[in-house]
């Protein structure tokens, strides 16, 4: 079988066969295949960014052969917008988060502390993201999607469960509420924090203040 043309089959001469080939005839475990370049992409991205990253080293990283990238994301582009969508679900938009506390603004400050902590981690790969976003608007339109289908759901149940104590005021508008602190929380994570390098201790007094501006808002009077 030519690989070249096919791009499903065994690669003659790449060491990595992703699960192996028996004469030939074994295919590849699709799933597998996409999550090996997915994850070489995030690293690829991260490192090289866009522009300057290819589909061989990615491909490489990945031990499968680099005609798949075309065949299963239509090219570079593609593929970033299906990492953008696993990463930001995964890794930025899931709800792993502290656990509640029974004080809101204590809440609320450790939520954005945790947004802090993770925007600092995935630094390399948003800054891709980003300056991606700004020029090709399927990246764009995909953190925008994962955003309100991931993070702000998860944070408008967390404020759902205070109002439902009686902590919050019933007639708060939680859905604005919640999609203004995920906006805060990146600004703060990412801009002050990676771009701009406002010190340690000046962002934990915007989060003070937020936190505590924020609750006494929401309280019921």
């Amino acid at each position: 079988m030519d690989a070249s043309k096919d791009g499903d089959g065994c690669c003659p001469g790449n060491g990595a066969t992703d699960g192996g080939c028996e004469g030939g005839a074994r295919k590849r475990d699709r799933a597998a295949t996409e999550g090996a370049l997915l994850d070489a992409a995030k690293v690829v991205f991260a490192e090289r960014g866009f522009d300057a990253a290819t589909t061989r080293e990615i491909a490489g990283r990945a031990g499968v052969n680099e005609q798949l990238i075309q065949r299963y994301f239509s090219g570079k582009s593609g593929l970033l917008v299906a990492v953008v969508e696993r990463y930001w679900r995964e890794e930025s938009g899931g709800c792993h988060l502290p656990p509640p506390d029974e004080d809101l603004e204590t809440d609320l400050a450790r939520f954005l502390h945790a947004q802090l902590r993770h925007s600092w981690a995935c630094r390399d790969f948003t800054r891709v993201v980003l300056a991606r976003a700004l020029v090709d608007q399927a990246v764009a339109d995909e953190m925008a999607r994962t955003l309100s289908q991931s993070r702000i759901p998860c944070l408008l149940k967390r404020l759902e469960g205070f109002r439902d104590r009686g902590a919050i005021a019933a007639d708060a508008d939680l859905a604005n509420v919640a999609a203004g602190i995920a906006t805060l929380s990146f600004g703060l994570g990412f801009l002050d924090q990676v771009v701009f390098g406002r010190d340690e201790a000046g962002i934990c007094a915007m989060v003070g203040t937020l936190a505590h501006t924020i609750a006494y808002g929401l309280t019921p009077r």
